[in-house]
């Protein structure tokens, strides 16, 4: 549903939908920037950092990655894109959304949709990155002497902060759908 241009009862209304609607058109934009930078980045390390510095931020010795090939640079790419692959999905759905309010679509189901897959997509990111990185810690110890390969499976505080905030916008989806339904009733009865 779709607001109407002018409130007699607030004459500042108008600036104030035109604000969300030019905010929310900057922020549908910045999702796509956002999703293409952090591909792009991510492309950029694992083709093109040298050993040493994986070794450094892995905290491994750099002898263990002594020569890491085309071939364990995409594994690693690839297991590092699936986290990530469900936040750009997450930041596609968010542009959505912000597609939906620049046109001044506010109540309905198009927008509380998009905020409802953003959740999910930051839910699906923040539940896969532990294991993300699990994966990616056996296979940077490969080739580390017998009896040091590592496992490592670490949840801290910002998997806890991502599923809070997933959490969150969840449920503000949900009020959203709850208020769209009301809209339409209310329409219907006008």
């Amino acid at each position: 549903m779709t607001l109407p241009a002018v409130s007699v009862l607030d004459p500042n209304r108008q600036a104030r939908l035109d604000r969300i609607r030019f905010f929310s058109m900057i922020l549908a934009r910045g999702c796509v920037l956002l999703a293409g930078l952090l591909t792009a980045a991510l492309l950029l390390y694992w083709f093109g950092a040298p050993s040493a510095s994986i070794a450094k931020d892995a905290q491994i010795p750099e002898g263990w990655l002594t020569d890491i090939g085309p071939g364990r640079r995409a594994l690693a790419f690839g297991i590092s894109f699936v986290p990530l692959g469900c936040l750009i999905l997450a930041l596609l759905a968010a542009r959505r959304c912000f597609n939906a309010f620049a046109a001044g679509t506010f109540f309905s189901r198009e927008p509380a949709r998009g905020l409802r897959d953003f959740a999910l997509g930051l839910l699906a990111s923040a539940l896969l990155k532990p294991f993300s990185m699990a994966a990616m810690s056996v296979l940077l110890t490969l080739d580390a002497p017998a009896g040091q390969h590592r496992l490592t499976l670490s949840f801290g505080s910002d998997t806890v902060l991502m599923l809070l905030a997933a959490g969150t916008i969840a449920v503000i989806a949900w009020v959203m759908t709850e208020a769209a339904a009301l809209a339409e009733e209310n329409q219907q009865f006008v």
